[in-house]
């Protein structure tokens, strides 16, 4: 077979118009063999498909990868083998263009395997039997990892493609001798960048902060959206997002109302007169909870607080499965309360007293 693409080669190299011909010819042979195994694999991956999930995740996220790198590696041998050899430092720079792509294709396919290995280690823990706890704290680990392979795999492709610089090894020496004051000034100015890195990393695997956690941060209360190598989104009440550098969770103090678990006790407040009857108002908010759905039914109270400047202080406390059904519930809660004094009991609300006293006459 060799011997033949010798003969062909030998053959068009006479013409020039004959080898540019059977370079287009030889191309697009390429591009029909790479379209045509790129289909086999779907079509077969898509018959499979029905037996197990694995292969719609096979289907959906190869098919192109493995037509671009059955196209580069055609080419690259069309290229050597057809090119007019009148065109000599062309052929050499498409012949090394094509290597590079070789590479970053490469690259590219051990980046989806190992992401469709992380996926599926994802799926199948989401699926386990677990409490929501272990779950998140794993999807984040696990989101961590991927973020991280992501890196070293452009790395590892990046520092492939340097490698095929001709005499890059006496570059890197030249570099090396009259590198300590470049070395200096890059560290100073990736100090910030690393100190992210690692404290996205010390994040992910200290289970000191996870996705979907319910945290406090410059006084606003959001959820945890996501957290990546050098930040972490904060999923604000009102649908804003905060996105504050990794080193704000390790370096500022912050509350995380769900670290070890989801559920969380909220309080209302309201004032109310000395005269109130407190076991009617505690009657009502039992009455209230018990037909909110939002109430988990784990706790419940209602005691005085306080009472100074002519008024008393009750608070109520309340149970919720989560903060966001715990904002729900303290928000029906204070607006029926209100409505119960102001309707049922007017007596109750909270009022100022003023003693008129006579003025003797003269």
């Amino acid at each position: 077979m060799r011997t033949e693409m010798s003969d062909i080669a030998e053959i068009v190299d006479e013409n020039p118009w004959a080898a540019w011909g059977a370079l287009i010819v030889a191309a697009g042979v390429v591009l029909i063999v790479a379209f045509v195994a790129s289909w086999i694999f779907s079509a077969v991956t898509g018959r499979l498909s029905g037996r197990a999930e694995v292969f719609t995740e096979l289907q959906r996220r190869f098919p192109r990868p493995i037509f671009f790198l059955l196209a580069v590696i055609g080419w690259r041998g069309s290229v050597a083998a057809f090119f007019p050899r009148d065109f000599a430092e062309a052929r050499g720079a498409a012949s090394y263009a094509l290597t590079l792509a070789i590479i970053a294709v490469t690259g590219w396919i051990l980046g989806k395997v190992v992401i469709f290995l992380l996926d599926g280690a994802q799926r199948r823990q989401d699926s386990s039997v677990g409490d929501e706890f272990t779950v998140r704290r794993r999807r984040t680990q696990l989101r961590m990892i991927r973020s991280l392979v992501i890196a070293i795999v452009v790395v590892l492709t990046a520092a492939a493609m340097l490698l095929t610089i001709p005499g890059a090894k006496a570059f890197g020496a030249s570099l090396f001798a009259s590198a300590g004051l470049v070395s200096i000034v890059a560290g100073l100015a990736a100090q910030s960048t690393l100190g992210n890195l690692i404290a996205g990393i010390q994040l992910a695997f200290s289970n000191a902060l996870k996705v979907g956690d319910t945290v406090e941060v410059n006084d606003q209360f959001g959820k945890v959206e996501e957290i990546t190598l050098t930040y972490v989104v904060v999923q604000i009440w009102d649908d804003r997002r905060h996105v504050l550098p990794s080193t704000y969770f390790t370096t500022t103090p912050y509350t995380n109302w769900t670290r070890n678990q989801t559920q969380l006790t909220g309080t209302v407040y309201f004032e109310a007169d000395y005269n109130v009857d407190v076991a009617a108002v505690r009657a009502e908010v039992e009455r209230i909870l018990d037909r909110t759905p939002e109430w988990d039914r784990r706790s419940w109270g209602l005691v005085v607080t306080d009472a100074s400047g002519g008024v008393a202080q009750l608070r109520a406390t309340m149970t919720a499965a989560d903060g966001d059904q715990l904002w729900t519930l303290r928000c029906a809660v204070r607006e029926q309360i209100i409505a119960f004094l102001a309707n049922s009991r007017p007596q109750d609300l909270a009022r100022s007293r003023f003693e008129t006293i006579p003025t003797p006459e003269a």
